[in-house]
Order: C-alpha cells, then structure tokens, then sequence
C-alpha cells in the first residue's frame, strides 16, 4: 500500500488495524460459510465458556486480555443473542458467573470442524508465507510486555537530545 511505503514504521497501528480489519472481515464469512451465528468479537468469550465452562466475566477478562468492561459488554450482546445465562449460582451481582446456554453449547459442537480448518488454513498461510506472522506476534508481545512502544520512544527522544 502506497501510504504505508511513505510512512513506514511510524504507521505500524494503522497498518496492524487494517490486517485485523481484513482478518476479522474473513472471520465473519467464515462464520456464515459453516452456518455459525457468532460474530468474530466474540470469539475469545465463547472460547473460553466452551472449553472450560462457567466462568466470572473478570475471571473471563483476565484470561483474554480484554478489560471487564469489554466482556461485559460482549456478554450482554451474547445474552441477548441466546449463547448466555447471566448471574449463574449467586445472588452477588458483583460476581457475574455466565455459562454458555444450551443454544451455546450446541454451538460449540458445531464449530469444531471450522476450527479444524481454520488451523489447516493458517498453517497452510505460515508455510507459503517467509515469515512466521504468528511466532512474530509472540515475540513482539513479549518484547513490548517488557516494554511499551511508548517508552521505547521516550529513550529514543532521549538518547536524540542527549546526542546534540
């Protein structure tokens, strides 16, 4: 892309935006090429309720890396689509305990052999692909965990000044 080449690194957000734009894009033809009535924003919740059962929307949270008013909000979205129950086993509206309905779980079953192919269509992207997108994300997380882009550019702004 012609912007993107006049930019360069400095336009790195913009340019991971418009790959998660065309990935998430996909994700939602995906979904309604195996008759799965789930909107790719809700994957990860979904996810986690499928596989290992009720969860506390912080619990939930925590293990996407979403915070608890991003869950929440996708929660009430699933609620009303019918994938969820809400306050399940507690009367403590602090702690919001939801499972997947049994709409859900269904659900669940039937996506498998989207997952399936899914993984054989990445896997097949990695191989064809010079560079591993996916060990790549790993490792800038990690290295960003470590340390913010923001303070990167702090030391940068720094060393610049302290050169002059």
């Amino acid at each position: 892309m012609d912007l993107f080449e006049k930019t360069g690194k400095m336009a790195l957000g913009s340019r991971l935006r418009l790959l998660t734009a065309k990935v998430t894009e996909d994700a939602a033809r995906i979904y309604k090429l195996y008759d799965v009535d789930l909107a790719p924003k809700w994957f990860p919740v979904f996810f986690i309720l499928a596989e290992e059962g009720e969860n506390t929307i912080s619990e939930i949270a925590n293990k996407i890396g979403h915070s608890q008013p991003s869950v929440s909000k996708i929660i009430r979205e699933m609620t009303a689509a019918g994938l969820i129950l809400e306050n399940r086993k507690t009367d403590d509206k602090r702690r919001n305990v939801v499972a997947l309905t049994k709409k859900g779980r269904l659900l669940g079953v039937k996506i498998k052999d989207q997952y399936a192919d899914v993984n054989a269509a990445i896997d097949t992207l990695i191989s064809t692909a010079q560079h591993n997108l996916w060990e790549a994300m790993e490792e800038w997380e990690f290295l960003l965990d470590q340390q913010s882009l923001y303070k990167r550019v702090i030391e940068q702004k720094k060393f610049v000044k302290a050169k002059m």
